[in-house]
């Protein structure tokens, strides 16, 4: 009995901490922003320690290689698992509201106007590049900074001996910044319930509104998508082992990104549930990296939930086969894609009013929503990497 509650004792705290701050923020309501700070403390320090430790992790898994095959099956096997993933949930939101059909009184009439074009090649561009090396030390430009970290690595394997001096500096540095990580987590409670007094305080009243239909619909598919599907993949990777395992761990995942509402700030919390859930750091380096910047199933979800809303909103028929598929390939392909890029969101809901043809008026439907639904679908984004990575590690032990 003793060990359960030694292990289970970090999620505890971390819930009682969640607990405490949404209670200060419903009570407290304007006066708790005096320990916003608090907060903000926490969430800086995940911020400031994401881009050394990505690159640390990174170049010094690949050049632990010596060759990029490897690296090579790694990439793909969870670039395709993150796909599968996100179209899954993607299917799942599809069903969920098709099923519940949440009516909308006095849909509004359909207007024909013009949308502006977007130049997807140069966004494409500015997602994966930069013009310039002290524009990689920013977590802004989180894909161009993972590249150039491959290909440091892929050098320092390349050199074989002479690079053994670096290859050890790599170690060191991402062994130590593993040990950050433990020091950053002893004050989680703290900005967790700093975060969440603030954000119960500040979004409570506009949770409530003439479209809470869609919204509750979608926090109910969330969290069935987080119990049911999380556990499947966890039992799929380790059998009745890994759901115990997975569910000891992610806890402060989760808690981070419901609190942060960011998938960079969960990645220094998501590689150390990784390390404890025993995961290769081969293997976990890459997919952790990689999904804090392209694994997005609440996006997914969110994206689904968005055109669907719009089709309802202005009395349109969703259901034909053109505008089911146009929507999975958006709430997959196009969201994974956009999801690196600056205003990427904006990108994304711009793409919907062109498609579709809905009025550039619907905008302000679709950035309401995309408010409303952030901290679950961040938190769906940045916890669902965890047990996506124990199945890519099952996959490439096949």
């Amino acid at each position: 009995m003793k060990k359960i509650k030694i292990k289970w004792k970090s999620s505890i705290v971390l819930i009682i901490a969640m607990i405490i701050g949404c209670l200060l923020g419903i009570f407290l309501k304007e006066q708790v922003s005096i320990i916003k700070p608090l907060g903000d403390i926490f969430i800086n320090l995940l911020f400031t320690i994401v881009v050394p430790l990505v690159f640390f992790l990174i170049s010094s898994s690949i050049a632990k290689f010596g060759s990029g095959k490897k690296f090579g099956k790694i990439v793909r096997t969870t670039l395709i698992v993150f796909l599968t993933t996100s179209l899954i949930s993607s299917i799942f939101m599809m069903g969920t509201l098709s099923l519940a059909r949440p009516k909308i009184d006095n849909p509004i009439p359909t207007e024909n106007l013009e949308v502006e074009n977007i130049d997807i090649k140069e966004k494409i561009v500015e997602t994966i590049t930069v013009s310039d090396f002290s524009e990689l030390l920013s977590r802004k430009h989180l894909l161009p900074l993972i590249i150039f970290s491959c290909l440091v690595g892929f050098g320092v394997a390349a050199a074989k001996e002479k690079g053994e001096t670096v290859k050890r500096l790599l170690e060191g540095g991402n062994e130590a910044l593993l040990k950050v990580i433990d020091i950053i987590m002893y004050y989680a409670p703290i900005g967790i319930c700093a975060y969440f007094a603030n954000l119960i305080a500040e979004m409570g009243p506009e949770l409530i509104g003439s479209y809470a239909s869609y919204l509750v619909i979608y926090l109910i598919a969330c969290v069935i998508y987080f119990a049911l599907f999380y556990s499947l993949y966890a039992v799929l990777s380790r059998g009745k082992n890994g759901v115990k395992d997975l569910w000891k761990h992610i806890s402060s995942s989760a808690f981070t990104s419901l609190a942060t509402c960011s998938s960079l700030a969960t990645l220094p919390i998501n590689i150390e549930a990784a390390k404890k859930l025993k995961v290769k750091n081969e293997i976990s380096s890459v997919s952790m990296s990689l999904g804090a910047a392209t694994h997005m199933e609440g996006s997914s979800m969110g994206t689904v939930l968005k055109v669907m809303f719009l089709f309802a909103i202005y009395g349109k028929n969703f259901f034909t086969l053109p505008n089911i598929l146009i929507t999975l390939l958006l709430a997959t392909f196009i969201c994974m894609a956009m999801s690196g890029i600056p205003s990427g969101g904006l990108i994304s809901e711009l793409l919907i009013l062109s498609i579709f043809g809905f009025p550039t008026s619907a905008y302000i439907l679709l950035t309401t929503i995309a408010w409303l639904i952030d901290a679950p679908a961040t938190c769906l984004n940045a916890t669902g990497d965890v047990p996506s990575t124990m199945f890519i590690e099952k996959l490439l032990k096949e």
